[in-house]
């Protein structure tokens, strides 16, 4: 008993800065809620924390949103007890693979397992539309109230750099067109072993050119994805930029992987253990696929480049996950280049647990701020322009 509260007191202590700058919090809890907030001596923040104000400036940079609701927890539990172990054993067979015969796993193509999620349907009445880009596929997905909208996200998928696709994204990207009421750009980037980081976001940029190219303003675009979509949101950003193109209103990242420091996410597993992911799972796809043994440079991660001249960040993390520590090493970055940015640690919420929005108050509740930022980060741009 006493080790499960000090572990909640320390939870409370992280939040004590968060919550000195809080712009509203109750000051009363009924006796039902305050028992749900209360464990041991120690009292969470409260779920609802969010500033209700729609300009962003007045919330704090970094804001705490707690506890987990059950639905969460259980998504949590299930993936501990039958995903991470299914990961845990084949990264193991990938490490004899890779040992025995390295080329076999550089001809791999982990995004097959994308192919049968095409079962999986968007939100009834969207409109899908493919498109061709000069090196890989994407598609629009628009929901009813988004038809017309001249507001678009584009989005990037999370992969682990080497799997899922347009078919995996396509039911939550359909959930962040109806809940923005923008058009959103859904791009099936190439994948490694095949390709590398680079060409993947030489992808991002030919899909940002296109969407330009289709009318759309880029104080009306927002960039956004999870996981190492959101590394390459970040850096599809940069790369338009540094193309002599305008860049996007903002950049809306869950879970982001932003750094190859494989210290930071080490660090984050000494204090709570990742559901979904084994370090030695993201360690071997790093060193096997990201830099192909090696013979691959590293590629320059965002925290490292100069991030002038980029628009507002959101950036959402479970504070269980093991790239907790890469979220908050962008956010740093960010602000040491006067780049606006706002932090959310979602308690005990797995990676990516957006998009468990069908079932999870909290993945709702967090699109839902997805949904207000990029409504804000696309505002802003339009009083800068006028």
């Amino acid at each position: 008993m006493m080790t499960r509260v000090s572990k909640w007191q320390c939870f409370a202590q992280r939040s004590a800065d968060v919550q000195a700058h809080a712009i509203e919090w109750p000051t009363q809890l009924s006796p039902r809620v305050a028992a749900k907030l209360t464990v041991g001596d120690a009292q969470l923040p409260d779920t609802l924390s969010t500033v209700k104000s729609s300009d962003w400036r007045d919330r704090p940079e970094t804001s705490h949103f707690g506890p987990a609701s059950w639905q969460s927890s259980l998504l949590a539990l299930l993936t501990a007890i039958f995903v991470r172990p299914v990961l845990a054993t084949l990264t193991v067979i990938g490490i004899v693979i890779n040992r025995l015969s390295p080329d076999t796993l550089q001809r791999a193509r982990l995004d097959l397992i994308d192919r049968p999620l095409r079962l999986i349907p968007p939100l009834p009445d969207t409109d899908v539309t493919r498109v061709a880009l000069p090196h890989c596929p994407a598609e629009w997905v628009v929901a009813p109230q988004a038809r017309g909208s001249q507001s678009l996200v584009l989005y990037f998928h999370g992969s682990a750099l080497v799997t899922l696709g347009l078919n995996s994204h396509r039911r939550f990207v359909s959930r962040l067109s109806a809940a923005t009421g923008a058009q959103v750009f859904n791009v099936g980037y190439r994948l490694a072993p095949q390709a590398s980081i680079e060409e993947a976001v030489a992808d991002g940029l030919d899909a940002y050119r296109y969407v330009l190219s289709q009318g759309f303003a880029p104080e009306h675009i927002v960039l956004a994805g999870d996981s190492a979509g959101g590394l390459l949101a970040a850096d599809v950003a940069l790369a338009a930029r540094d193309a002599g193109l305008p860049v996007p209103a903002g950049q809306a990242l869950m879970s982001p992987l932003t750094s190859a420091d494989m210290s930071l996410k080490y660090r984050a597993l000494k204090d709570h253990r990742d559901v979904m992911f084994p370090f030695m799972t993201v360690k071997f796809i790093y060193d096997v696929f990201a830099t192909v043994n090696g013979t691959r440079p590293p590629p320059l991660m965002p925290p490292e480049a100069d991030l002038h001249g980029l628009g507002p960040f959101l950036l959402q993390v479970g504070t269980h996950e093991m790239l907790l520590n890469d979220t908050f090493a962008l956010a740093q970055r960010l602000r040491a280049h006067n780049i606006p940015v706002w932090v959310q640690e979602w308690h005990k919420a797995m990676h990516m647990f957006q998009l468990g929005f069908d079932i999870n108050p909290d993945a709702r509740h967090a699109v839902d701020e997805v949904a207000a930022f990029i409504r804000y980060a696309t505002a802003v741009q339009d009083e800068v322009s006028a």
